[in-house]
């Protein structure tokens, strides 16, 4: 199944590409996906503990089964002032 994938801030640099779209399995959760990227670009893993993932404009946990058609967007953490 294909999924939108979304990569905005030093993700979107570290990932190579603001937007891509790829073919998931079934089954496959937001932490899978964004683990198939980890093993493309290293370095994003070790904003894991900080990244909000949302599934079609909603916050949602990690454990999020994957739905065909989904938008992912992975968003790092924002500092405000």
């Amino acid at each position: 199944m294909h999924t939108r994938v979304l990569f905005f801030g030093k993700l979107k640099e570290l990932a190579g590409s603001a937007e891509l779209t790829v073919e998931v399995s079934s089954g496959a959760t937001i932490a899978d996906l964004f683990e198939r990227f980890v093993n493309q670009a290293p370095l994003l893993a070790s904003f894991r503990s900080s990244v909000v993932a949302s599934r079609n404009q909603e916050f949602a946990p990690w454990t999020t089964v994957l739905q065909p058609g989904d938008e992912i967007a992975f968003l790092p953490p924002v500092s405000g002032g």
